[in-house]
């Protein structure tokens, strides 16, 4: 079996009080009731490009970047992480119970099976992993300072604390994690040549505010040619008298196998709690009855996979999604930003192009920003020849810029 040396991230989680759940429950209950905990581990795992290494007892291990590595592992990890709390709190069946998870980055001895493709993964770094799990409370997140420096970008962690490890001579510092980071928290470095894009994003915004009349901004530009940098300043900049209010989708690069997780941040930012009386109370302030609302809060759960699983007619939950956008636009103006689409599924991608179709006055301003490769799935992309569609391509900055 050969052996090597591999950079990873490996999750443990496992069920509080799953042993007093013995004692309440038929042993087949609790069989059916731990099938179900891994059926959702095996999913959140696969769908952010983990292995799931094994089963031990009601706890999971997982590791992310092995076989593959990503560059992104110790975030992959730490979202797998908050997918699984959530997929289990919202299971109305598993929804009482309580997950521990601990999510460490290092160097493991990983050995393969060349027969069978299985890993088997040793070392350290996840005797560290189990024990963050350990020290967790019931339904916390701790990570390693490892962990925590390789994926502060992408999420908020609260103040650390120090964990004692069989065998470490110090105590280790944990970092507990509090949710996903928004664009406006990342720290920016000054904005170099993009002036004219940044004016001409700004100059859209008034034209939607002023005339009420919604504006589309596709962005399309390869990696590392400023597409967020030109976002972060962009919004940074909005004007309080015109109380733009501003809500992001971000997709992930493991995106595809994750069709609509997109969508979640994106209502947080629209109307706070992901709650359907908030989403009914949306729907009333803008004069829809309460029966319609009622059906379009539904509608805009369905793709969440919160309400019943009946509700599957996507032009129904598209027409739904943009209504709800125009709706919120109409009474405080708003700016929709959809990052990396082309990480996106085709089902969002299509969710997406609907929503860029808006059939309601309002001061809306909708921007999609992606890479060229999106334009290899969609050669039409954004469906331009609409007067209110702008197309910004970025050019690659020039030495001088780049020097800056």
């Amino acid at each position: 079996m050969p052996e090597e040396r591999k950079l990873v991230t490996v999750l443990f989680a496992d069920v509080t009080g799953s042993t007093a759940l013995g004692d309440d429950l038929d042993p087949e209950d609790v069989r059916a009731l731990m099938r179900q905990y891994y059926d959702h581990a095996r999913q959140v795992v696969s769908g952010h490009a983990g292995t799931l290494e094994k089963f031990i007892g009601d706890a999971v291990m997982a590791v992310f970047g092995l076989p593959h590595a990503h560059g992104d592992d110790a975030e992959r990890a730490v979202a797998a992480a908050l997918a699984l709390r959530k997929a289990v709190a919202d299971d109305p069946v598993l929804g009482e119970m309580a997950i521990r998870i601990g999510v460490n980055t290092g160097e493991v001895v990983a050995t393969s099976d060349t027969s069978s493709g299985d890993f088997l993964v040793t070392g350290d770094a996840v005797n560290v992993a189990a024990r963050l799990q350990q020290c967790a409370d019931p339904g916390e997140i701790l990570t390693s300072e490892r962990t925590h420096a390789a994926a502060a970008v992408a999420f908020l962690f609260a103040g650390s604390r120090a964990i004692v490890v069989k065998g470490k001579r110090e105590p280790l510092r944990a970092f507990p994690v509090v949710g996903v980071r928004s664009v406006r928290d990342v720290k920016r470095p000054a904005l170099v040549g993009r002036k004219r894009e940044l004016a001409h994003l700004s100059m859209l915004k008034s034209w939607a505010y002023e005339e009420h009349r919604p504006q589309l901004v596709s962005i399309v530009a390869p990696a590392g040619t400023g597409k967020t940098r030109l976002l972060e300043e962009f919004l940074a900049g909005l004007n309080a008298e015109e109380g733009f209010q501003a809500a992001t989708g971000r997709c992930l690069p493991y995106g595809q196998t994750l069709t609509y997780w997109p969508l979640r941040g994106l209502l947080e930012d629209l109307v706070g709690e992901i709650d359907r009386d908030q989403l009914v109370d949306a729907w009333l302030r803008g004069g829809i009855g309460e029966e319609d609302g009622s059906r379009l809060a539904d509608l805009i759960l369905a793709p969440l996979g919160i309400e019943s699983e009946r509700l599957t007619e996507r032009e129904s939950i598209f027409n739904a999604w943009r209504l709800l956008i125009e709706t919120l636009a109409i009474e405080t103006p708003r700016i929709v930003v959809f990052e990396d689409l082309h990480w996106a599924s085709d089902s969002l991608l299509d969710l997406v192009e609907h929503i860029m179709h808006p059939r309601t006055k309002a001061p809306l301003l909708i921007i999609a920003i992606s890479r060229p490769e999106l334009l290899d799935r969609r050669p039409t992309w954004g469906g331009g020849g609409r007067q209110n569609f702008t197309a910004l391509v970025l050019e690659s900055l020039n030495q001088m810029q780049t020097a800056q």
